[in-house]
């Protein structure tokens, strides 16, 4: 039990109406409210109240539906969006609209979760925030902008999502479908593909997910270049899978890595 838990709650100096007939609690402190208006936004609500709990006061101020990591700035913020009256003076934009995006998630309030949405998209979030609240609240189509955004510092650390490394490490290495060169055969080619792979993970990959020094994107390509042949592999195919990456003035590099951060980072937030 926590110590809000432990104090005796007090009633909200404002959401508690004399004509309200369910009461929640967050926090430490008691909201009376008018059940009809909530349920009215929010279906998935009605069927969680009309489940029965065992006790004839649930719902009342001896026994208030308690709201889990809910605060209770976060529910009167809430509240004054579902009623549209308040004298609390308005918080910052972001916080505002997190707290409706908040409970809204919790109860599944679809008109609310996408205005909360729609104003967070008009303000500037810095990648990683977006990230967090996109793995919070079920944001998918958050998830590639956000790190696209800041592709230059795509590191686990800076996301500090596990489940990113395992995502990085299974994207494909670059040019690794360049056919045999000249003077290498096709049977030995595959020796050429193991030895590009092994150089890539053990190499690039641990480069660019360094925790205190992370290689930028933008340099890998001339860390390949300048590092020595991999054991095993043809002089002329190495050659052959610089030359295509050259080519692609080293954007095949950078998109591999982002696409298999973007995947990973998404597979992780649909597991939760």
């Amino acid at each position: 039990m926590d110590a809000n838990q432990r104090l005796a709650p007090h009633r909200h100096s404002e959401f508690w109406f004399g004509d309200g007939n369910i009461v929640f609690r967050a926090s430490n402190t008691l909201f009376c409210v008018h059940r009809g208006v909530l349920v009215r936004h929010s279906p998935a609500l009605e069927a969680i109240l009309a489940m029965p709990s065992g006790y004839d006061t649930d719902g009342t101020e001896q026994l208030p539906i308690v709201l889990h990591q809910i605060s209770e700035e976060d529910f009167t913020y809430f509240l004054n969006w579902v009623y549209h009256i308040s004298s609390v003076p308005p918080p910052p934009e972001e916080q505002l609209l997190v707290a409706i995006l908040k409970v809204s998630h919790l109860w599944m309030i679809s008109n609310s979760i996408k205005f909360a949405i729609d104003g967070l998209e008009n303000l500037t979030l810095q990648p990683t925030r977006r990230l967090e609240l996109a793995r919070l609240y079920s944001i998918p189509q958050w998830i590639a902008p956000a790190i696209h955004e800041d592709h230059t510092d795509v590191t686990c650390e800076h996301y500090r999502y596990r489940g990113c490394t395992d995502g990085v490490q299974t994207a494909y290495p670059p040019s690794l479908l360049v056919s045999p060169s000249f003077s290498c055969s096709a049977r030995s080619h595959s020796r050429c593909k193991e030895a590009w792979s092994g150089f890539w993970w053990k190499k690039v990959a641990r480069a660019i997910l360094h925790p205190t020094n992370p290689l930028p994107l933008t340099q890998t390509l001339q860390l390949i270049i300048e590092a020595p042949l991999p054991d095993g592999m043809n002089v002329a195919c190495r050659q052959a899978m610089i030359d295509v990456m050259i080519e692609l003035d080293g954007l095949e590099v950078e998109e591999r890595i982002i696409e298999g951060v973007i995947r990973a980072v998404t597979s992780y937030f649909s597991s939760l």
